[in-house]
């Protein structure tokens, strides 16, 4: 099961990922993916990529800036499965 973000405009999507990467110190701003596929797909052709619950979409990360995000309060993505 692929899920999709359509919701928001691109830009207010990106702009609350800049503002958690200054609120919380991330080293990168996150990549915001609106299909959970593209993003686990992006994720996996990143050297240490991980899929984050963002604000209205998919955000990749490095590692480190994932656990800096779980430690307030967002959570990774579910890995999809094979059978969705």
């Amino acid at each position: 099961m692929t899920t999709n973000f359509d919701n928001a405009p691109l830009k207010t999507l990106t702009d609350a990922a800049a503002k958690a990467k200054d609120a919380l110190g991330l080293k990168y701003r996150p990549e915001v993916i609106r299909d959970e596929a593209t993003a686990f797909r992006i994720a996996a052709t990143t050297k240490a990529g991980a899929v984050i619950l963002g604000e209205g979409a998919f955000w990749v990360v490095c590692l480190a800036d994932a656990e800096r995000l779980a430690a307030n309060g967002y959570e990774y993505a579910p890995t999809p499965s094979a059978n969705d």
